[in-house]
């Protein structure tokens, strides 16, 4: 009975880091979102560390960085842009589901609207634009 249980121990023991692994939303990302002024487009590049997120966001206007995180497959991303000479927050929330993350793009206090995002290559790849 000992030994049965210390199996199950060492069993429990080797399989905890898998199961404890966030899911992988590393990559690059071309992510559309509605606003109020209209369908937006842009490049994301997202790095993981575990559950945390950085990166960066690209458009035709610049490249401003991100932070993030992801819990299960809730993705969170926030990055901040210059708006009418002040700076606007926004708060990307979705769920990844393989290689597509579907949920809402929120742009401060402006409003906030549908966002899918579709990976399209690994983290070390060239910036599609």
């Amino acid at each position: 009975m000992i030994q049965r249980k210390s199996w199950l121990l060492a069993l429990l023991l080797l399989a905890a880091p898998v199961l404890a692994q966030e899911k992988s939303v590393e990559g690059i990302w071309r992510v559309e979102f509605v606003s109020p002024q209209g369908q937006v487009a842009l490049n994301m590049t997202i790095n993981q560390t575990g559950s945390k997120l950085t990166g960066r966001v690209t458009d035709e206007y610049g490249e401003w960085p991100i932070e993030g995180r992801i819990s299960d497959s809730e993705v969170t991303v926030v990055w901040t842009v210059p708006e009418d000479g002040k700076l606007l927050d926004i708060t990307m929330k979705g769920t990844l589901k393989d290689n597509v993350i579907t949920g809402t793009a929120k742009l401060g206090d402006i409003g906030e609207g549908p966002l899918t995002a579709r990976r399209t290559g690994d983290a070390g790849d060239a910036l599609v634009r």
